[in-house]
């Protein structure tokens, strides 16, 4: 069996090398739009001899047309991968052009299934493989696998283990190929179809009037590594909170959310619109990235706000 694999996310690495190392791997086809994280990708392909092709959305449909004319995949595996395929192309490798999506669709459909089911205080999310059509994640599902999250996880963490998981049902699709051809349709969770489209600065900013404490953990974590953090603005200045505590406190009725409500060598302690506490535990200043004991020791004390952005949005994301 020949397989190409189609990604611009770092978590198919263990999928590349796998299939490499089991001779069926003939090419890689990642984007332009390679983020930072993400270029071990194309390292990887590098140093084990593995054919690395970077396209952009014009080169998407000739260059791998010929791609495929030239290797006749039987399979194609898209991982992460920022562009809508043509139907020229996940018409035609003989066993099919499937999609790992970190959702238990037909729910959360969208680039960025984890984050929104995150922020969204979701306690369980999963993995789904689908065949790829013309629309985004709408393909007949064939292997579908729930996770739970654990509670107070980042999106990193999610991603990681969320892609262990989908290792295994990828090799287990192949599997099932190589044995029978084929692989049937599977029944999903009768659910509403969703779809999210990519987080925008706006959903990483945290709204200290309208957020409740477990709101705001739950932005912050949906949003650690990813998106660089949930971003307030503290003292007029933009910054980004990676990790927070809930706290066993109630606040004041009269104390506006997102103040500094205690602040000592155990960290700083923000109340949230619910009157709930959180402890801040790393947050990322211009001058770098701090501890909450670091904040109180630098002098910030009861009283003092987080709140919400006053940068236009595009700031946030420069």
């Amino acid at each position: 069996m020949k397989i190409i694999i189609f990604s611009n996310h770092l978590s198919s690495v263990p999928i590349i090398d796998y299939f490499n190392t089991q001779g069926l791997l003939k090419a890689v086809v990642s984007t332009d739009k390679l983020k930072a994280q993400h270029t071990e990708i194309e390292n990887f392909c590098n140093k084990s001899n593995i054919s690395f092709f970077k396209v952009n959305r014009r080169q998407l449909l000739t260059t791998t047309k010929q791609l495929f004319v030239d290797i006749q995949p039987d399979l194609v595996v898209m991982f992460g991968f920022s562009y809508r395929i043509p139907a020229d192309l996940y018409e035609f490798p003989i066993f099919g052009f499937f999609n790992v999506h970190f959702s238990m669709l037909p729910a959360y459909q969208g680039p960025d299934p984890l984050f929104w089911q995150m922020k969204n205080g979701e306690t369980s999310g999963g993995v789904s493989i689908h065949k790829v059509d013309s629309g985004f994640d709408t393909g007949a599902v064939v292997l579908q696998e729930p996770l739970p999250f654990i509670p107070g996880e980042t999106w990193g963490i999610a991603d990681g283990r969320h892609s262990a998981v989908a290792v295994n049902m990828v090799v287990q699709l192949v599997e099932k190929l190589k044995n029978s051809g084929e692989v049937t349709e599977q029944h999903t969770v009768a659910v509403t179809p969703s779809y999210y489209s990519k987080a925008t600065a706006a959903d990483i900013a945290i709204d200290w009037m309208l957020q409740t404490a477990a709101e705001v953990e739950a932005q912050v974590n949906a949003c650690n590594p990813g998106a660089g953090g949930a971003v307030t603005t503290f003292k007029r200045q933009l910054v980004r909170i990676l990790e927070v505590s809930p706290v066993e406190a109630q606040g004041e009725s009269l104390v506006d959310a997102g103040t500094v409500v205690h602040a000592d060598a155990s960290g700083v302690y923000v109340q949230c619109a619910d009157r709930k506490i959180l402890r801040i535990n790393i947050i990322k200043l211009s001058e770098g990235f701090l501890t909450g004991s670091k904040l109180a020791a630098l002098g910030v004390k009861p009283g003092e706000k987080f709140e919400n952005s006053i940068f236009e949005y595009h700031e946030i994301y420069n």
